[in-house]
Formats: structure tokens, sequence, C-alpha cells
């Protein structure tokens, strides 16, 4: 357990970053502090050889005014020291650290002066050399200069850059650590109020919100959507409490019918009337058994089930086949006005419950007569329109809320839970579609739309 908290707090995202940023800033100190090197250790070298070519021409200068003494001036901490040489290789004049010793370079300088690097420490103490060579003339006589500028200032600068870096880069990248753990720190302080809040939010809490920054960034969008994400997880769970709490209500409703008349009936024995009890139990047992069907198909709805496969479906011949069964129960009269066929591509068993639950909710309200209306325009449309009371603009919306009745449908012999509409809703819904109820002078007239994907059929 020890092992793997000291895991988790070292795989935490400041852990991370502080490491990634102490990397990323470590690998391009290395990087510049080697290029630092490289252009200090050049610009040095390129001093010394230059210290050397102006040594070298000055007294080549001298040389051919013919004032230059047998024995050159010192060369001091930061001047190159001179040589001269005649064809015959006897040094002529020199500085004085190279007395008594012979030519520095077995190299005579044609017309063009040389440059070369001179690792010998036979003459003064400061290492290796850089070593000019100019072809000179005195008078008539051809000699040589070499000047030789020591390189010691080369590796001393390179040594001091060297250590200066060595000093200055892990205390950089200490510096770029300390900072890196308190600027994610202070960055991922919203985050971990989030968090903090989040974990507090139980089921009975669900009004509760995570704090968002002020700042509209990435954090701030991150809290605004965190409460876009609860405010859905809200309300969901408002409308389940409230689909359990109707459902129960119109569960108990049939089965509290038929408790009571099968008490009564077991009460009265001799004076019940078995056939009217029998009939009166199987209308509360269908209607139990429709309510149960739709309670289910909701509950598919709302569990994202996974739906029947889609095919084309000749939209007229399900409208058809549902007015007929309408027709036969007789109650109403059917009109087709106006009816035009359509096919569009959808779940045909789907299509078939709207069209089933608009008109058993058109029969269950019209006075006499229902109107059903079918045509191609932008996609299909489907009318349905009844003769009845109609719905009042203000429920017009509501009427698709799940339990939702109007006032006049409340009796229980309506036989409506307030489902039928909702599903309907919801089919449409998925199918991409609308449904609304529109304005009508008599009864209520209910529009649905589907998307437009309608293909005429041939003939």
């Amino acid at each position: 357990m020890a092992a793997d908290r000291w895991r988790d707090r070292l795989t935490t995202v400041r852990v991370r970053l502080t490491v990634l940023a102490v990397v990323i800033v470590g690998i391009g100190l290395v990087a510049g502090g080697l290029l630092v090197v490289v252009l200090v250790r050049q610009s040095l070298f390129s001093n010394a050889e230059n210290e050397a070519t102006q040594r070298a021409r000055a007294t080549a200068a001298l040389l051919a005014l013919g004032t230059l003494p047998s024995e050159l001036p010192a060369a001091g901490e930061d001047r190159a020291v001179v040589q001269i040489v005649d064809r015959q290789g006897r040094v002529v004049a020199a500085s004085a650290e190279l007395r008594g010793r012979g030519p520095l370079v077995s190299r005579w300088p044609e017309r063009d002066a040389f440059v070369v690097t001179l690792r010998d420490t036979s003459f003064g103490e400061r290492g290796d050399y850089r070593v000019v060579g100019l072809a000179a003339t005195q008078g008539r006589e051809q000699l040589a200069v070499y000047a030789a500028s020591s390189l010691e200032p080369v590796s001393e600068g390179v040594s001091a850059t060297v250590f200066g870096l060595g000093v200055a880069v892990p205390i950089l990248l200490v510096v770029v650590a300390g900072t890196s753990w308190l600027l994610v720190g202070r960055a991922l302080r919203p985050v971990e109020a989030m968090r903090r809040e989040v974990a507090a939010i139980t089921a009975t809490e669900l009004d509760r919100r995570v704090p968002e920054p002020a700042v509209r960034d990435e954090l701030g969008r991150l809290a605004a959507t965190m409460n876009a994400m609860l405010d859905r997880l809200q309300g969901a769970h408002e409308r389940q409490r409230r689909f359990v709490s109707d459902a129960s209500h119109e569960l108990r409703s049939p089965l509290a019918t038929i408790l009571t008349r099968v008490e009564v009936g077991l009460a009265h024995r001799d004076d019940t009337d078995w056939v009217r009890f029998a009939q009166s139990v199987h209308r509360e047992g269908v209607r139990l058994d429709r309510l149960v069907d739709e309670l289910l198909t909701l509950s598919r709805a709302d569990n994202g089930a996974e739906p029947e496969a889609c095919a084309l479906v000749d939209l007229d011949e399900l409208v058809l086949a549902e007015v007929d069964a309408v027709r036969t129960r007789g109650g109403v009269t059917v009109e087709l006005s106006p009816f035009s066929a359509a096919r569009i591509r959808g779940h045909p068993e789907q299509l078939r419950r709207v069209i089933r639950n608009l008109l058993d909710n058109a029969e269950r309200h019209a006075a006499g007569a229902v109107r059903v209306g079918l045509w191609v325009a932008d996609g299909a449309e489907l009318v349905v329109a009844d003769d009845g009371e109609g719905i009042p603009a203000a429920d017009r919306d509501r009427v698709f809320d799940r339990f939702y009745r109007l006032q006049a449908a409340r009796d229980r012999d309506s036989g409506g839970a307030g489902l039928g509409l909702a599903i309907v809703a919801e089919i449409v819904a998925g199918h991409g579609g609308q449904v609304w109820v529109a304005d009508a002078p008599g009864g209520a007239e209910l529009h649905v739309r589907l998307p437009a994907t309608v293909v005429e059929p041939p003939g």
C-alpha cells in the first residue's frame, strides 16, 4: 500500500509536468552550453591567431624599413613572441623568450603566410602556441618572420566557461523545477477544487456545482462543461424520479381496482355476477398490460437499447393498416384526406407504434370523426386530426410529456395513462423528425414530419 501511494504521488500531473519542464530546459541549457563553449573557444583561438598575425606583419614592416634590432622586445602577457630566420636557418633576431632557440618552424613561408599550432613547451611556460609564418625582406636578404601567440588563454577561457556553466546550469534547473512546481500547483488548484466538489456530490445533492474560475480559459470551460453535465444529470434524475412516482401511481390504480373487486367478489360470492366480474378484471388487466408495455418502450428508449434494423418503409401502407383497425372497431369514422404514397427509411415497428398511438389518441378524444392525411414535401408529413374538444394552446407542448393528461382525460375509463404521445415524441426524435400540435378550427390536429430522406415509390 505504501509503495502504491508513493507511485501515485510520483505519477501525478504536477510531478510529470515539473519533470518534463526540467528535462526540456536541461536539454536546452546543455545544448546551449556546448554551443557557448565552442563559440568561446573559436573566439579565443581567433584572437590568438590575429595577435600573432599582427605581430608578424608589424615585424615584417620594420624589416622592410631596415630598423629592426638584433634582439626583439619582450612579448608581454598579451603579445606574441617573434623570431626572424634567414635562408640558411640561422636565427637573426628573436624575442627574449626565444633566446638560444633554433627556428620555431622548419617550413619556409612563400608568398602567402601560413598558420600552424605548435605543441611544444620547450620555450616559455605557456603551453601550446599558434604560429604564423610570414615572408619578409631586408634589403636584398630574404627572411622569415615567425610570430607565436600562446594558446593558454584559450584553455583558460574554455575552462572558466565550462566551470561557470557547470555551476549555473544546476542552479537554473533547480529554479526551473521550483518555479514549475509552484506554477503547475497554482494552475491545478481549481482542478483540485473541482475534484473535491465532485467527490462530495451524492445522489441527494445533485444541486451542487463546481466552482468556476473568473477567467474563461481551458479550466473555466472545463468547469462550465462539468456544471452543464451536472445540470443534465440533475434533470435526468428528477425526470427519473417523477417517472418512477408517476408509474407507481398509474400501476397502483388498476391493481387496486382488481384487488378491490376480487375482495368484494370473494366476500359476496352468491351475489356476484362472475361474468361481469371477469369482464371488469379483464379490462383492468388489458389496461395494466398496455401500461407496462408503454413503460418498457420508454425504458428501452431511455437506456439506448439497440434499435431494430433500419429499412425502407412504405409509410402509407402502415397508415392504411392501422386505419383499418380503427374502422373495424367502429367507434369513429376515419377519412383519408389528403393522402398519398410515401416511402422513408426507418424502423417499421416503431413507426407503426407512432401511427397507432396517434390514432388511439384521436379515437379516444373524437366526437365521431377522425381525419388522417399523408403527403410528401420537404419530408413525409403525417397529420391525425379529430373533432373533439381540442388541446388548449398552453398545453400543446406539455401533452408530449410523460404521464401528462388533459383535465378532461383524467378519468380512469378513458384508457390513457399519458404515455402514448410521449412515446410518439421519443420515436419521432429518434428518427430525426418533429411532432407538434397545430392550430385547428375544431378538435386537435397533430403533425409528424420525418426527415427529408423520402423517396417517392415508382408508379
